[in-house]
């Protein structure tokens, strides 16, 4: 029998409540429920990535109470939206750091996700910022200024899901074909020592997408082949098989974001009807899942810490960011048919 899944996120969706800092209407960072003590690293990355997450969690479960609250810290950023020949940006003086290609990439998916009615306009001129981010050989400038590239495993994973979603919102074919200049890039660059199932995961989201909307049929097998050879490696390193026999030796966001990859592969396997593949990402599901699932706060906790994820069995801090990884990788399980989730106005009955 599959497990369900809507209580979890019902009580993921409740717990952002407690994260939003109500002088200021967006969200802190970290929770320590043992000072109870929240505060926020002053990151817009991860801000408007939260908002991102609830709105992505509040429409899966027809809960347009948390949306609307998430709609009034995107409007603020909106108004920070400056124009850069001729393509929209955030203002970096007003975000107080560097604006870059992962700022204008949470910005979209939280537009698209929202109901704002200049969503798609905005996040097209946002796009139009990305598309002149890239180079002649197919790779991403990380900032708009000067500054050199960082976050090399994480923010072109994160600018090409954000494109591949405004290719299907608008269908502009200069998004899709960006991503398939970028593809043949960074499919030939190693992750970092360490830094494997992160990469492979935001590697993964854009890759499901690539993978469904190109019309070329040889970049479909060439995204197959390197979604598989990604968590192939993976496997081959006993990640899966460590999380099941040392649970608490693991970190929890690192699991998240392997379940958010892992779904994605598989989600490539199915459509592939591969049948091989399929079985081996299930499974690696599934050791997730369970870990995620002992994981989350339930009972003998704070209030406010209830529904939250700590970085691991041992540590109770919560992290915001990871308690979005872990949602989203909820709701793909969910809609790959690996477990059971309700939706809509069904969630009422186990609020």
């Amino acid at each position: 029998m599959r497990p369900d899944v809507t209580q979890r996120l019902v009580m993921i969706l409740d717990w952002y409540k407690g994260m939003i800092a109500e002088e200021r209407g967006r969200f802190v960072y970290t929770y320590d429920p043992l000072d109870d003590v929240a505060a926020s690293d002053g990151s817009a990355i991860r801000d408007i990535g939260s908002i991102w997450d609830v709105e992505v969690l509040s429409r899966f479960l027809g809960r347009p109470d948390m949306a609307r609250v998430v709609d009034v810290p995107l409007r603020q950023y909106v108004n920070d939206l400056v124009d850069r020949d001729g393509t929209l940006i955030l203002d970096p003086g007003r975000l107080g750091e560097p604006s870059g290609i992962a700022h204008s990439a949470f910005m979209i998916l939280s537009l698209l996700s929202s109901s704002l009615p200049e969503r798609e306009a905005k996040a097209s001129g946002l796009g139009e910022g990305i598309l002149r981010q890239q180079r002649r050989d197919g790779s991403y400038k990380i900032h708009f200024g000067e500054e050199p590239d960082e976050g090399l495993e994480f923010h072109p994973g994160e600018a090409m899901l954000a494109l591949m979603e405004t290719y299907a919102a608008i269908g502009d074919v200069r998004y899709l074909e960006s991503v398939e200049r970028g593809f043949a890039f960074y499919r030939k660059v190693a992750p970092a020592p360490g830094l494997l199932v992160f990469h492979a995961n935001w590697q993964s989201q854009y890759a499901a997408l690539l993978h469904r909307h190109t019309s070329s049929g040889n970049v479909r097998r060439a995204v197959r082949d390197y979604a598989f050879a990604l968590h192939d490696r993976i496997l081959d390193a006993r990640f899966y098989d460590e999380v099941a026999k040392s649970p608490r030796q693991q970190a929890t966001v690192e699991v998240a974001c392997a379940l958010e990859g892992v779904n994605d592969a598989y989600s490539i396997a199915a459509l592939e009807r591969d049948a091989r593949h399929m079985r081996a990402y299930e499974r690696c599901i599934r050791v997730a899942l369970e870990y995620l699932f002992l994981a989350q706060r339930l009972e003998g906790c704070t209030r406010r810490e209830r529904g939250g994820f700590g970085h691991s069995l041992a540590d109770r801090t919560q992290r915001i960011d990871v308690t979005g990884h872990v949602a989203s990788g909820f709701i793909k399980a969910a809609r790959n048919g690996l477990v059971e989730a309700s939706s809509g106005d069904e969630t009422r009955a186990v609020q």
